[in-house]
């Protein structure tokens, strides 16, 4: 099975949030101080993170166990 494209386009979405990360600690620092409203979409986007992690651990675990196709429970 090939999953390097799908890992390939996880990464690059991954980069894209790194990116803008940090475009946001950027306009913390320098631009605005943070509001009420921004430290809950923090919020929300550390609990999205830790989701995140877990479904990726939990991929670990996954057992190679195919279904039978509708032609082989056909037959």
């Amino acid at each position: 099975m090939n999953t390097i494209h799908q890992f390939a386009a996880i990464t690059k979405n991954m980069s894209g949030v790194s990116s803008s990360l940090g475009d946001l600690a950027f306009n913390y620092k320098e631009i605005a101080p943070r509001t009420d409203l921004d430290v809950a979409h923090i919020d929300l986007l550390v609990a999205q993170a830790n989701e995140m992690i877990a479904v990726a651990e939990s991929l670990k675990s996954v057992e190679y166990d195919p279904s039978d196709s509708p032609e082989e429970t056909e037959a």
